[in-house]
């Protein structure tokens, strides 16, 4: 479906930034297919379009009610919905751009992801899978001057903080790029460190395998590498057992895709839009990891 508003005749970097502002899109920032920054493992723009000169990226910023709301199925709804504005957004630019002459792809700001077991490079299986997107959005978002990525791992950006969801459309037309910019957002304040119940923050850097397993099943305590680990790890699993149905769980998991943490994201105190109304501490959330041993 095309928009109710006037097709550009000529496809600009400002013409693109109009449209998706008109779809209700927060911020926009445009890198060159090139120079996007990458992750491990690397998911360059022209693997998934080698003709590629642009990748325009685009966020709108989560419901700040959402993010403190006391159960984090609260969270999950509005998660999902600011997804899908978003994919629609990105779908109806890849569809004006092809319209031009220049193809484009749009990349979800959800699903799908990719499961891996095994490190792409060495070959070695990983204690926890890695859930890999097909572009990082955070990377190529502050490729383009849009935010950097804080101490709690997430896209940071002088509006929201880490109150945004992210979605990008890779294409053919030749647009103006953004400058990236140095920003100085995360002042090691802490708090996502202090929040965070997995222990996966701290200091030193962000322990990716304790987030996941609390993030995605809520446990604290990671797949046993040793016999000797298998014991305590089975006795929490008893413990969760007692107060959690797994089956439903996994129902509900596929069907609503719910989180079991966003802890440093609602303890992170950037972003100048929010600053009248973001509390100073909160509760945490109840979510399923909770009040898990």
């Amino acid at each position: 479906m095309m928009p109710p508003f006037e097709i550009p005749g000529t496809i600009t970097a400002q013409a693109v930034k109009d449209i998706l502002r008109a779809c209700g899109v927060d911020l926009v920032g445009i890198a060159r297919a090139d120079s996007v920054l990458l992750s491990h493992p690397p998911r360059p723009p022209r693997d998934l379009m080698p003709t590629s000169k642009s990748v325009v990226v685009m966020a709108l910023a989560h419901q700040l009610g959402a993010v403190y709301a006391p159960d984090i199925m609260l969270w999950t709804r509005s998660k999902i919905q600011t997804s899908r504005l978003l994919d629609e957004a990105a779908d109806l630019l890849s569809r004006i751009l092809e319209r031009k002459g220049f193809l484009s792809l749009a990349i979800s700001a959800d699903k799908p992801v990719e499961i891996l077991k095994r490190d792409p490079r060495t070959g070695r299986k990983y204690r926890v899978p890695k859930v890999v997107g097909f572009l990082s959005l955070r990377h190529a978002a502050v490729s383009c001057g849009m935010g950097e990525i804080g101490r709690n791992n997430l896209l940071l950006t002088p509006e929201f903080g880490p109150h945004q969801r992210l979605c990008a459309v890779v294409t053919e037309a030749p647009l103006e790029p953004d400058p990236p910019r140095r920003h100085s957002l995360c002042s090691d304040c802490g708090r996502c460190i202090e929040a965070c119940p997995a222990g996966a923050l701290s200091p030193s850097g962000h322990d990716v395998d304790r987030c996941f397993m609390y993030w995605t099943y809520g446990f604290k305590a990671l797949p046993p590498a040793a016999p000797s680990q298998w014991p305590s790890f089975i006795r929490m699993l008893l413990r969760h057992m007692k107060w959690r149905d797994f089956l439903v769980e996994t129902g509900q998991t596929l069907m609503t895709d719910v989180d079991n943490c966003i802890e440093c994201m609602r303890a992170c105190p950037v972003g100048d839009r929010w600053e009248r109304i973001r509390p100073d501490r909160l509760p945490p959330q109840r979510t399923r990891g909770m009040p898990g041993p």
